[in-house]
């Protein structure tokens, strides 16, 4: 039998939630706010060859719906329908090696228990403030899991950079260039002066 697309089992999970009652409906948002999904798929995962955020594969798995982002499907399939059981989104570094773990894998002996625990139950926690409608506690749990990947992923988990600081980087590069070409010219007045005369 083929297997079903994420937003077709995503779409199935709220079928299944819908028929349960609307006593259990109401008790829990179905739907993940575009900036807590967006927020949530910042976060690192390991492929086992490589390590990339999580909307590079929201993007690759599903498409945008008529009334949610691809970020709110793949972050509702991930929370409400157990998607994140076999998710490699924990780095942990032995002998200068960085291997990452799902919540259920077999952690290593060589692993800190508080960090086993941390393991364990940061998704069930989670998806309880999700299901309370706690966003702004859901942002400080992805939080505290983004900087938990800085620290223990190695260089590949480096903070990625923003894209406000990339238009900061292109502008200072661009002033540079004006004010450059701007010295040149006032210490070449020659060719200056040959540049005006071409404009007339």
């Amino acid at each position: 039998m083929p297997s079903l697309s994420l937003l077709n089992r995503f779409k199935y999970v709220l079928l299944a939630l819908f028929i349960a009652g609307p006593h259990f409906v109401s008790a829990a948002p179905l739907v993940i706010p575009q900036a807590q999904a967006e927020h949530f798929c910042r976060l690192l995962i390991s492929d086992g060859g490589s390590v990339s955020p999580l909307s590079v594969h929201a993007r690759k798995a599903i498409q945008a719906d008529d009334s949610l982002s691809i970020e709110q499907i793949f972050t509702g399939f991930v929370l409400l329908a157990d998607g994140w059981q076999t998710m490699r989104i924990f780095p942990h570094q032995q002998d200068g090696k960085v291997v990452w773990y799902s919540a259920t894998d077999d952690l290593p002996a060589s692993m800190n228990v508080e960090h086993q625990k941390y393991i364990r139950e940061v998704f069930p926690r989670l998806i309880a403030e999700v299901q309370a409608g706690h966003w702004q506690a859901v942002d400080e749990y992805v939080d505290k899991m983004l900087q938990y990947q800085c620290l223990f992923g190695g260089n590949v988990a480096s903070a990625p950079v923003s894209s406000s600081f990339l238009v900061v980087v292109i502008i200072i590069f661009v002033v540079l260039i004006l004010v450059s070409r701007f010295f040149y010219l006032s210490l070449h007045p020659k060719e200056r002066n040959n540049n005006e005369s071409e404009n007339y």
